[in-house]
């Protein structure tokens, strides 16, 4: 018989058990740390002598005034409500990458509603017919690609990536229809009148701490529904096999579609507080890309809400005032992209390193194992069938 050889790999990866909470915070803070000095030096590079500059440029775009500090919390908000959003269906283990979409779709019906509804109703009416038409345009956008998981199990992940695309083409074509300047864009609807607009504070002269409200109850809902209802421990089920749940009795098709109508709803709610209380109208950016960094945000939090907060506020905080410094650093604003993705490098390989070992194996030993010789193979003999008699 021919012996097996068995080659030792040189490098070994095995999961980490019994992590405390205290090693997390100290691995996650000097991970924060550590891609901060990373940012402030490819600012030195790109603006020789702006090291500490950096620094105070990053507070300023963030905490100068009460005003920029409350449009920080704002960025915050919906990015996490986004990432919340999202939290139903990745547990279930569907793939949902069309957040970006839906919640465009959701601004569109709030724009829809306030375009041609607010101005001719009560303002509260207006406020409850914009909230109802972006959630039944962010549903509808959610569920399309469910109904045909859930009974063709095509790929959710192709599909919702694909209706993000369509639903940019008919942003853009509602908005070469209706545009009401000479750019060819949407100016802000209702600016004199505020007709479906959602109520102002005074001070700050704008509704963002509505909005942040609006977030927070919403998120602590989603929050204690996958904690403690029996619909979030169906679809924790579905998630970890749908022949379990289906052999415990559960429906997956009508759990799949339930959640992502969840989803949607979720969408709904932040695409109408992005149209009826912030921007007033709608273009393809309105999102700014937050429904895909709301998917980064869930990994990096491993779906635990009140994690995905601080996440949310961390990388709201890199981007907005690296922005700030790479203006007044007088550098391409696109530098600040890359301020974002090393945060999510060095966060996502930290989250790697605190839940796996990498060990090595001996450079010798794996070097000589992988040169060694295969011993030649003997062929057998059958009993019987050797020397005729």
């Amino acid at each position: 018989m021919s012996e097996k050889v068995a080659r030792e790999k040189f490098f070994r990866i095995s999961r980490r058990n019994n992590i405390s909470n205290w090693q997390r915070i100290v691995a996650v803070a000097s991970a924060i740390v550590f891609a901060f000095l990373i940012c402030a030096l490819i600012s030195t590079v790109v603006a020789p002598g702006s090291f500490l500059d950096f620094f105070y440029y990053v507070y300023q775009g963030t905490f100068y005034t009460p005003r920029i500090t409350l449009t920080l919390f704002w960025q915050t908000a919906i990015l996490f409500i986004i990432a919340v959003a999202l939290t139903p269906v990745f547990k279930m283990r569907y793939w949902n990458i069309g957040a970006e979409g839906q919640c465009l779709m959701g601004v569109l019906g709030a724009v829809i509603g306030l375009y041609f509804i607010a101005p001719n109703v009560p303002p509260f009416l207006a406020v409850l017919i914009e909230l109802a038409l972006a959630i039944a345009f962010a549903v509808t956008w959610a569920v399309i690609p469910a109904i045909f998981k859930a009974f063709l199990n095509t790929n959710e992940t192709l599909f919702t990536l694909m209706m993000n695309y369509i639903s940019f083409g008919i942003v853009n074509a509602f908005v070469m229809a209706n545009a009401n300047t000479s750019s060819g864009i949407i100016a802000p609807l209702n600016e004199n009148t505020h007709a479906g607009w959602l109520p102002e504070f005074s001070y700050f002269n704008n509704s963002y701490i509505v909005n942040i409200i609006i977030i927070v109850v919403v998120a602590a809902i989603i929050w204690v529904y996958l904690r403690f209802s029996k619909h979030g421990y169906e679809l924790s089920v579905i998630g970890g096999s749908q022949n379990t749940a289906r052999y415990i009795g559960i429906n997956v098709k009508k759990v799949i579609i339930r959640t992502v109508v969840l989803t949607g709803v979720v969408c709904g709610v932040a695409g109408f507080l992005i149209a009826a209380g912030s921007a007033h109208t709608i273009g393809e950016g309105s999102i700014g890309g937050r429904g895909f960094t709301a998917i980064l945000i869930c990994w990096i939090s491993d779906f635990n809400i009140p994690l995905m907060a601080f996440y949310s506020f961390l990388i709201s905080f890199v981007s907005v005032g690296s922005n700030n410094a790479a203006g007044w650093l007088e550098y391409p604003r696109s530098v600040s992209y890359i301020s974002t993705a090393i945060f999510f490098i060095v966060l996502i390989a930290s989250s790697f390193f605190l839940n796996f070992k990498v060990s090595a194996a001996s450079a010798k030993k794996f070097f000589a194992d992988l040169f060694r010789k295969k011993p030649k193979e003997v062929p057998e003999v059958s009993e019987g069938k050797g020397e005729s008699e």
